[in-house]
């Protein structure tokens, strides 16, 4: 299978919004250090045996709330109750948005969705 270039969309809730509605999740590849949550020093997920350590984690979005001008994001949760999460590295990205998309709804990624950044933000889940 070949995987589609990676757009990357600076964070703007329409963007999202219309992906969340044409594709059922949109996609959100943000650096890792932007998620304080995140355990520090993983791999590479990806799962061809990659060692690189990850830089990037691909979540998925199932709603958004845009309140007062402040963005919410609904993350898509895994069972454990944590937001579904594939830390990869840079070579990996594209992969990522293709298997997590895969996982969420047993279909190939269409071309349209994008993966979403948020430059300079940081993300925070409870």
């Amino acid at each position: 299978m070949t995987t589609t270039d990676r757009t990357l969309t600076p964070g703007a809730p329409t963007g999202i919004a219309d992906d969340i509605r044409d594709h059922g999740y949109a996609i959100v590849q943000t650096r890792m250090e932007r998620i304080p949550g995140l355990i520090k020093g993983l791999r590479c997920q990806e799962p061809d045996g990659c060692t690189r350590p990850a830089t990037l984690a691909t979540l998925a979005v199932e709603e958004v709330a845009d309140d007062n001008d402040v963005l919410g994001l609904f993350l898509t949760k895994a069972p454990d109750g944590l937001p579904l999460c594939i830390p990869v590295c840079d070579e990996h990205r594209c992969e990522a948005s293709q298997d997590l998309y895969r996982e969420l709804t047993g279909r190939t990624r269409p071309d349209g969705i994008r993966a979403f950044d948020f430059p300079g933000q940081h993300l925070n889940w409870h």
